[in-house]
């Protein structure tokens, strides 16, 4: 609702605007089809002037015909994150976590990356000295992400068990290792934030060393 009202009223807004203009008009006694004839005829000439207009608002419809983006929703365009804060009959407001407020005519955002559409996901990648034993690593992250799932606090938060992928990589310095979490929407930061303050807890206690120790 918070995506469709603002550009149903503007849509209905625009419509009782005509009908009024065109309803005073005849009260006043001017001739109505003569205008509504040429009328037709301006709007062809301006509708080949304004195409990125007509592209703006049918790219919009079909965001929000097809549930693409709502208001709401985190999202990335372009170099751009944010969270949608307005959606009207032409741009798409995002605004950004330094309160920055990002316009884009909806023609101009071709690709949206939705972070927070359906469920989220948290990326741990976590790096680890190469003379730390990585099994027992492995097996730390597993017992955090087992303990949060246990945790009432958490357990909402958590749309299933910890995902632990194993070695990711291996640089010159360091051995990654890698694992995630699905949570509901806009839930993945303060679930990632927690983890990472819990894993880091747990690998000094076990005596897993970081690469930059």
């Amino acid at each position: 609702m918070r995506t469709l009202a603002p550009l149903l009223r503007g849509t209905v807004q625009g419509f009782i605007v005509v009908i009024a203009g065109l309803t005073l008009l005849s009260q006043l006694g001017v001739a109505i089809a003569p205008l509504l004839a040429s009328a037709g005829v301006v709007g062809v000439a301006v509708g080949f002037g304004a195409q990125t207009l007509v592209k703006d608002f049918l790219t919009g419809l079909f965001l929000v015909v097809e549930d693409i983006v709502s208001v709401g929703d985190n999202v990335t365009i372009g170099e751009s994150q944010g969270t949608v804060e307005a959606m009207t009959l032409r741009t798409i407001r995002l605004r950004a976590m330094s309160g920055t407020l990002h316009v884009f005519p909806y023609g101009e955002a071709q690709v949206i990356h939705n972070h927070t559409k359906v469920f989220s996901a948290y990326l741990f990648e976590v790096p680890v000295d190469y003379g730390a034993d990585v099994d027992r690593a492995l097996a730390v992250m597993t017992e955090v992400g087992a303990s949060m799932r246990a945790d009432p606090d958490w357990a909402p938060k958590l749309l299933d068990d910890l995902e632990v992928m194993g070695v990711d990589k291996l640089t010159a310095s360091e051995v990654v290792l890698k694992a995630r979490f699905r949570t509901p929407p806009r839930e993945q930061w303060k679930v990632g934030r927690e983890y990472n303050r819990r894993l880091k807890s747990a690998f000094d206690a076990a005596g897993i060393a970081s690469p930059f120790t």
